[in-house]
């Protein structure tokens, strides 16, 4: 009977699934966002085109068949209602399940890390940063889930609202699906240029991810850490850290301004900047 072989532990291992968990989030994202257009938005077009179509053609004029519209879309919309919702429910499990490994990866490479040999308030700090960066991505998920919401009502809205405005022609019911339809689109697109949910989004994910590369360079003493002491490596590491949680307040502060405020300031910059 032969042996099996394995690999040992070690924080380079560690490391590398993390990179490759983390390729895998992406990817996994990706499939994520697909099913969710393909169940919230190629779905219901489906629908109202097959609704619309039948109240709107006239069938009794020749070559106008109903079998001719009904049919193709019927058969995209069956196996699009069976196989939607499955797909975004395992795409969004996928997701879930991978992040959690992600995490359980994470915490075991912080336990196979040496401890620096600082106070007692630093590891404190040290240990906190996990779940600063677990917030910050969070955060940012949440704002991308809402831009990328009423960013598809735009999108779906848009395409209604000229099919309605098409038909208002003939049916006069349409014309006020069609002033309605522009009403969403419009508020859907004046909560996205008011809230600013993409610039959040990628604010906070830039952050987390500056964040994340400093941990490594200083869990790996390489960069602004190389060749120096604990002592002065840890007040390093914490002074880049409130530096970088510094520059996220900055933006935040910067996105609830009014535009003709941040017009205004940098035109104050520019300013002060000359002699």
């Amino acid at each position: 009977m032969g042996v099996i072989m394995t690999e040992p532990l070690t924080l380079i291992n560690v490391e590398q699934r993390i990179i490759e968990l983390e390729a895998e989030i992406d990817h996994r994202k990706f499939l994520h966002r697909l099913a969710l257009v393909w169940l919230f938005g190629v779905t219901p077009v489906l629908v109202v085109g097959i609704v619309a179509g039948n109240l709107v053609i006239d069938f009794s004029r020749p070559g106008n068949g109903r079998v001719a519209l009904n049919l193709p879309l019927t058969l995209l919309l069956i196996p699009s209602l069976i196989g939607a919702a499955p797909a975004w429910w395992t795409a969004r499990g996928n997701l879930h399940f991978t992040r959690k490994q992600l995490r359980q990866q994470k915490a075991l490479r912080d336990a196979m890390q040496p401890k620096a040999n600082g106070s007692a308030a630093f590891r404190n700090y040290r240990d906190a940063i996990p779940a600063l960066l677990d917030d910050y991505r969070r955060a940012a998920e949440k704002y991308r889930t809402r831009h990328n919401w009423f960013q598809i009502t735009v999108i779906v809205g848009s395409i209604l609202t000229s099919v309605a405005t098409t038909a208002a022609a003939e049916q006069g019911i349409w014309s006020w699906l069609a002033v309605g339809l522009s009403a969403v689109v419009s508020i859907s697109a004046g909560i996205i240029s008011y809230f600013k949910f993409r610039e959040r989004s990628i604010n906070l994910q830039q952050t987390a991810d500056s964040i994340d590369q400093e941990v490594q360079a200083f869990s790996l003493g390489i960069r602004r850490y190389k060749n120096l002491s604990s002592d002065q490596a840890a007040a390093a590491f914490a002074e880049e850290l409130e530096r970088i949680k510094e520059e996220q307040r900055k933006k935040e502060l910067q996105l609830e301004q009014p535009p003709e405020v941040q017009q205004a300031q940098l035109h104050g910059h520019g300013t002060t900047a000359q002699p």
